[in-house]
């Protein structure tokens, strides 16, 4: 049975119990699916045509991205090069649709890196971001990779497993794009429309009217926000109560993520602080300043400037592993737009391309 049925279920024990939300942040724990070990001996992988000679949604840069467009690239991409990836399903969303994980690598393996995008729903153009990393590292492992600093790029990911989540908040983008046209659900449809909103576009909450980057362990007592449920800025009842913000706490907490990257929108820097300390401190600022380095983004260390309760902050924190935000969408300097228009997609691209092997060089290297 898939998460967030199981999470349902769970909800109304711990309200009935009393259940305190700092017992929460594990609801996942014993639901989700295990990950599949895969044999990913570059020796044996079946050389396939590129990524980007392949009928796929992503090469043709859509002006929305959509989640039906995610899960037919998905099916494609399983089809044409299984040997290379492992798809899980992390949980079922409110909408009844899936947050998907795609895996190179060996899901047990050490040295493991987890890269997300559209947590905040309008900000659907980094599930772009994201597919075009996860395509590319496909195309290196089939041998058309070149070089990172001087290493073969197939012999920099040898070792080393990468979760790509395109789309973490899969609910909230059909929101943003589609408006109530995108909810499937008529219940949920009819609590939307019940908020009085008519903006769908600027929204970035899920389903469940959750802001999802507010939803984590780390500040998340001293936020307010919104004090109820919302667009944005609503941190929900307890850290991880929604079913997406609960499968990535589960993921960090029982895979050995050593690098995280949130990608959202949109303002041209990466923030990589809060509050760690010690060695955490250190392997941060390595791994924000090469990142800074590849994309020429600014570093923002300034916590306070921004809202709490967000992934990176409970990751570096309660976690201790080295993560950081990138915010994307600022390229051509016109100011912060929202939902950030697709013919900004090429600039983000070309300061992005490289993230994923920026990452690994740091951790094997740096």
């Amino acid at each position: 049975m898939k998460i967030i049925k199981i999470m349902m279920s769970l909800i109304v024990i711990m309200v009935i119990a009393g259940c305190a939300p700092s017992e929460a942040e594990n609801i996942a724990s014993n639901t989700l699916k295990p990950v599949t070990t895969l044999d990913m001996s570059i020796q044996e992988t079946k050389i396939m045509p590129k990524t980007a000679q392949q009928e796929l949604i992503i090469n043709l840069t859509p002006r929305q991205y959509t989640y039906e467009d995610l899960e037919y690239d998905i099916s494609e991409l399983k089809k044409l090069y299984g040997e290379i990836i492992h798809i899980d399903e992390l949980c079922d969303t409110l909408d009844e649709r899936n947050v998907y994980d795609i895996i190179i690598g060996d899901s047990y393996g050490e040295n493991q890196i987890l890269i997300f995008g559209a947590m905040h729903a309008r900000e659907y153009i980094t599930s772009q971001v994201v597919m075009r990393q996860l395509c590319d590292c496909i195309d290196a492992l089939n041998g058309y990779g070149g070089e990172y600093n001087g290493i073969p790029i197939n012999e920099l990911l040898e070792g080393v497993t990468i979760h790509f989540i395109p789309m973490s908040n899969p609910d909230g983008v059909a929101i943003s794009q589609f408006g109530l046209d995108g909810i499937r659900s008529e219940i949920v449809r009819h609590n939307i429309a019940s908020m009085g909103s008519t903006d769908y576009e600027q929204w970035k909450a899920n389903a469940n009217c959750v802001d999802l980057n507010r939803n984590f362990d780390a500040g998340w007592d001293e936020y307010t926000g919104s004090g109820r449920s919302s667009s944005d800025r609503y941190k929900g009842e307890f850290p991880g109560s929604e079913a997406e913000s609960a499968a990535l706490i589960y993921l960090t907490q029982n895979c050995d993520i050593k690098r995280s990257i949130g990608y959202h929108t949109c303002g041209a820097l990466i923030y990589w602080y809060y509050k760690q300390e010690g060695n955490v401190l250190e392997e941060s600022q390595s791994f924000a300043r090469r990142i800074s380095d590849e994309t020429n983004y600014s570093l923002d260390s300034d916590y306070t400037a921004v809202d709490a309760a967000g992934y990176k902050d409970w990751a570096v924190y309660k976690m201790g592993i080295p993560s950081i935000t990138i915010e994307v969408g600022n390229e051509k300097k016109q100011g912060i737009i929202n939902p950030v228009p697709i013919d900004y997609f090429d600039a983000i691209w070309e300061r992005n391309k490289n993230v994923v092997y920026a990452t690994v060089y740091n951790l094997k290297y740096e």
